[in-house]
């Protein structure tokens, strides 16, 4: 069975408006019971996020798409003029104060980004997505926090909002079945049976000597086993929501719960 590329499983579409073709919280230990209670041990400090890079930037966005903007949804029926009327407005809110994420998940028509409270992820000028560029240089302006003038690009008018970087660097073993998304034709595996596999794996990376990238090289259902499993640094908005959400909540060596994304079963570790 082919393993597909990381960047297929993960890593989320470019397209903002249009198409929707993106892609468990920690837990605690309890207590036990009798005895004296201990002093609880200090908290684990927060991880030191990864330094962003000097030509890069993470935006946050909301689209307001016109009738015939490229990529907008058939529903989208207000004019030009009326989408600039209505970005201007939600731009005055959010002047005022309004949650910006909130805003975006409420009012955005981007369908890839709007779920994402208007996350579209970090780039650097490079690697900045095509179908983005005209928004790219307006946005590299604007400093961390700053909400940029309302922007035309082809797929509608946009509100830009330069939002600070936050790097992870993660390791993960896949675990797909029929019918998940890339998942190769050939495959038989259930969902069940899936499941089932990637509940065993994490017990066993649980138990003391277990070696992570090992067992991604024997399991693992991406192309990313080769390298024991290493995904790489990536700003946030670049990764599958559920695997990014569990990925930032890990300290840095710890393993996640099994990780459910429309590509199959994941569990995820946190490179130190």
């Amino acid at each position: 069975m082919q393993k597909a590329t990381v960047l297929s499983v993960l890593l989320l579409g470019a397209v903002l408006a249009g198409c929707g073709d993106d892609d468990a919280p920690a837990t605690g230990e309890g207590a036990s019971a009798g005895g004296p209670a201990e002093p609880a041990p200090p908290a684990a400090p927060e991880p030191e996020p990864e330094p962003a890079g000097p030509d890069e930037a993470c935006a946050q966005v909301v689209v307001v798409a016109w009738q015939g903007a490229q990529y907008a949804a058939a529903a989208v029926t207000r004019s030009k003029e009326e989408a600039r009327a209505q970005a201007e407005e939600l731009r005055s809110r959010l002047e005022q104060g309004a949650d910006f994420a909130e805003t975006a998940r409420a009012e955005s028509d981007a369908a890839s980004t709007a779920p994402r409270g208007g996350l579209m992820g970090t780039y650097t000028r490079e690697e900045w997505p095509a179908v983005h560029v005209p928004i790219r240089d307006a946005v590299f302006a604007l400093e961390v926090g700053q909400l940029g003038e309302v922007l035309e690009a082809p797929y509608g008018w946009v509100l830009a909002r330069r939002c600070p970087v936050e790097k992870i660097h993660t390791r993960h073993i896949l675990i797909r079945y029929r019918g998940a998304k890339n998942a190769p034709q050939d495959l038989t595996r259930t969902k069940e049976d899936a499941r089932a596999l990637a509940d065993r794996l994490h017990n066993e990376l649980g138990a003391p000597g277990a070696d992570f990238e090992t067992t991604a090289r024997r399991h693992s259902d991406d192309s990313s086993a080769d390298r024991g499993g290493d995904v790489g640094t990536l700003g946030r908005g670049r990764l599958a929501p559920e695997y990014e959400e569990a990925a930032f909540a890990l300290q840095p060596g710890a393993l996640s719960p099994v990780v459910e994304t429309e590509f199959g079963f994941h569990v995820i570790q946190r490179v130190e």
